[in-house]
């Protein structure tokens, strides 16, 4: 984690290909029970997420929004606590933001936004 998030937040030294490989690698962990709840610990990691819930590009918004659905999924018994957390730093919110998005990214949020209790 420590070498991937720097991708994340130095997005002029990256190009939007190689941060959305990472966000990504990110969707793939956030697969796993165990670590959800250690990608919701990382401030850095949750802020990127925010950020490129709002970036300008699609295909970052996706993968962003497709990591968001991962956390919050009701699957195992820490979901409700990734929920609340994710919607404290503005998640939610910017979710039902991008309801009015291109349709592939409304799309996928409404996906994650299905998910928040």
């Amino acid at each position: 984690l420590k070498t991937l998030v720097p991708i994340l937040t130095e997005e002029e030294k990256w190009s939007s290909e190689e941060q959305e490989q990472v966000l990504c690698v990110f969707i793939n962990i956030a697969t796993g029970h165990i670590a959800k709840n250690l990608l919701v610990e990382r401030e850095d990691l949750l802020a990127c997420l925010l950020r490129f819930l709002g970036h300008g590009n699609s295909q970052l918004q996706i993968a962003a929004t497709t990591c968001v659905t991962h956390l919050v999924k009701s699957d195992d018994s820490g979901c409700l606590e990734r929920q609340n957390r994710l919607k404290e730093l503005g998640h939610f919110k910017e979710l039902q933001a991008l309801l009015s998005a291109r349709p592939e990214v409304a799309d996928r949020a409404k996906i994650a936004l299905q998910y928040f209790q």
